[in-house]
């Protein structure tokens, strides 16, 4: 992209910062496309039958980006690369939440019944795939950042990083030196801060 569209866009950023709401339109123009595509990656592996497809997940995640950038939640964000950052992880968190609630719905509405569980690494697995590109990549790591520091306890950051890791319940308690069943209350502990942050 050239300077001049690089000018652009910022300035359509600060156009939507300031409260114009026309601005918002190029800027799905041009970031429509790349949003669908995103979505559709991390959606792929979701149960059939979901009940909202790509492109609902995109408008979800822009109307919240809007709305996010007009409460000032992105103050340093400046230009296309920050932006296309910013979309990327908004979407991708709508896919997950999307695939979660596919998940639920699948499994009886939410309502606690015996039956296997998705593990936040296996969901983990089916949002990222095999191959993230460079961006990605460095988005997750950046995104796992924050969300550790959600957790706000140095005891649930090491649960959730040795989780993130592909250990067991078993294996965390004994890394732990903790119970199997302290792993499994402080592992729901966890899915519950970062599932309200993502609402």
């Amino acid at each position: 992209m050239s300077g001049g569209e690089e000018g652009t866009v910022s300035r359509w950023i600060t156009d939507l910062k300031e409260g114009d709401p026309e601005a918002a339109q190029p800027l799905w123009e041009r970031y429509f496309v790349r949003m669908v595509g995103l979505a559709r990656a991390k959606l792929r592996s979701r149960p059939r039958g979901g009940a909202a497809d790509e492109e609902d997940v995109a408008l979800s995640a822009f109307d919240s980006f809007c709305a996010g950038l007009a409460n000032g939640r992105f103050p340093q964000l400046a230009d296309r690369e920050d932006l296309w950052r910013v979309l990327m992880v908004i979407t991708s968190r709508k896919a997950i939440a999307q695939i979660r609630h596919d998940l639920r719905a699948k499994r009886g509405g939410g309502s606690a019944r015996a039956g296997p569980e998705t593990s936040d690494e296996d969901l983990l697995g089916q949002v990222v795939g095999n191959e993230p590109t460079p961006e990605f990549a460095v988005m997750v790591a950046e995104e796992c950042e924050r969300l550790l520091e959600l957790l706000g306890d140095d005891v649930l950051r090491k649960i959730a990083i040795l989780r993130m890791e592909g250990a067991t319940n078993d294996e965390i308690a004994a890394r732990s030196g903790c119970a199997r069943r302290t792993v499994a209350r402080q592992l729901a502990l966890i899915r519950q801060i970062w599932l309200a942050d993502v609402s």
